[in-house]
């Protein structure tokens, strides 16, 4: 503890953490600095005690200090702090919130440098702490690298990588649905998207469309309201079987991703009464379709090792779903009969028409998604007509991960080892 004024204290933590310091003629406030021990070499944590109670030492804290005093914790001169930096404390602490929240992340609740804290999972300050460092190992950033740009941001935000770890839990089937003969599951760190049955049709009325096919689904969460322009590249990477394309004409099978974009982003959820058609008209799909770059050009896809497949606008394989154009060379069915070749980009994407265009969760009444049928009106013998409510399609995650599809009834078996969104930050997605 290196005070106002005074001798500089030492004390050391017990095994869970806890500490207690003794001091005599120091003046507050004090820095506090933790070393040694579990932290790694070199690195230190920081905390600022502005009198002698509670006071927690964790990542949390040294942000919010960075932040406060716009300079890195192991800079600051404690001589040189004043009673009033309980002011800059309370500025540090909603700065770092913001930027949190920005990135993704659920700031705690309480103040993270004098609140309730146990090293435990399942504290929300230990939860947060955990998934911020778990998500900078990820991008290979330090800890200090981080506290230096906080720093430096002033009022400006600074974008920190945010990691989801997929676990059992939340890939049941209530969680994730799968569609007719196809499931998920994760074992050793990687995900397993399984296409099951033996050529047999399935159940008529699973999709919002008519088909019977079966389709392995990942949705991706926390992309809600990510702008469209600001998306900057996207890595898959997998493994898949070597009958992804048998050349007969018969679709291909493999990984691909779906985005749902709201033209105008106004945050809302679809109006009540909402058809079908009208949701389509809001909601584009957006696809990027690996086939082309990475399976039929590149040959780089395999059954045997994992391959990250990076895409960008630039990339070709993107296509959208059909209704109005939305760029000179964006690929939409019903606008170039002429059919989809697979070199087709996003780069003229009409952002000047559509400047916010979103990521959005919710009912996209996409003809291959999955249809709830605990609405009586919904559950029909083929697929629904463009009047029907646009809540016959289920909500689902605005980003997604998919294998297979309405047509499609082979049984397959492809790997998902990580998923990475690089736009505003960095999002990966992980298993466990």
């Amino acid at each position: 503890m290196r005070c106002a004024t005074g001798a500089v204290a030492t004390t050391t933590s017990d095994a869970s953490g806890a500490w207690s310091a003794t001091i005599t003629d120091q003046t507050f406030p004090c820095l506090v600095t933790v070393s040694g021990g579990s932290v790694p070499a070199g690195q230190g944590l920081y905390s600022l005690a502005l009198d002698a109670t509670h006071l927690n030492v964790t990542p949390l804290t040294g942000l919010v200090l960075a932040s406060a005093l716009d300079a890195a914790p192991s800079a600051i001169n404690a001589s040189s702090l004043s009673s009033s930096v309980s002011t800059a404390l309370a500025q540090g602490l909603a700065k770092v919130n913001a930027i949190l929240t920005a990135s993704g992340y659920r700031p705690t609740n309480g103040n993270p440098l004098t609140g309730p804290f146990q090293a435990n999972a399942g504290d929300e300050h230990d939860d947060l702490i955990s998934t911020l460092m778990r998500s900078l190992a990820d991008e290979n950033i330090g800890y200090d690298a981080l506290l230096t740009s906080i720093a430096t941001a002033g009022n400006g935000s600074v974008p920190i990588p945010l990691t989801h770890v997929y676990k059992a839990a939340e890939l049941t089937q209530a969680a994730m649905p799968q569609l007719n003969n196809a499931s998920i599951a994760v074992s050793n760190g990687v995900l397993s998207m399984v296409l099951g049955g033996s050529g047999a049709a399935s159940n008529v009325g699973a999709y919002v469309g008519p088909g019977t096919g079966n389709k392995a689904i990942l949705q991706l969460p926390g992309l809600n309201g990510v702008k469209l322009s600001t998306f900057k590249d996207m890595t898959l990477d997998v493994k898949g079987e070597s009958n992804y394309y048998n050349g007969s004409g018969l679709p291909n099978l493999y990984t691909y991703v779906n985005f749902v974009v709201d033209l105008q982003c106004t945050g809302q959820p679809l109006a009540a009464g909402t058809t079908i058609d009208q949701a389509r008209a809001q909601r584009r799909i957006v696809i990027f379709d690996p086939f082309y770059k990475f399976i039929q050009r590149d040959n780089s896809i395999s059954a045997t090792d994992f391959f990250s497949a990076k895409f960008d606008f630039g990339t070709g394989g993107w296509r959208a779903s059909a209704g109005t154009s939305l760029g000179s060379g964006v690929f939409v069915p019903n606008l170039q009969p002429q059919g989809y070749n697979g070199s087709e980009t996003l780069q003229t994407f009409d952002f000047q028409t559509y400047p916010n265009a979103c990521i959005v969760d919710g009912t996209s009444a996409d003809g291959g998604l999955y249809r709830d049928t605990t609405d009586p009106q919904c559950v029909t013998s083929g697929g629904l007509t463009g009047n029907m409510p646009a809540s016959c399609g289920k909500a689902h995650s605005g980003a997604l991960v998919v294998l297979g599809g309405s047509t499609i009834l082979t049984v397959s078996d492809w790997k998902v080892k990580k998923v990475r969104f690089n736009g505003t930050n960095v999002r990966n997605f992980v298993f466990q």
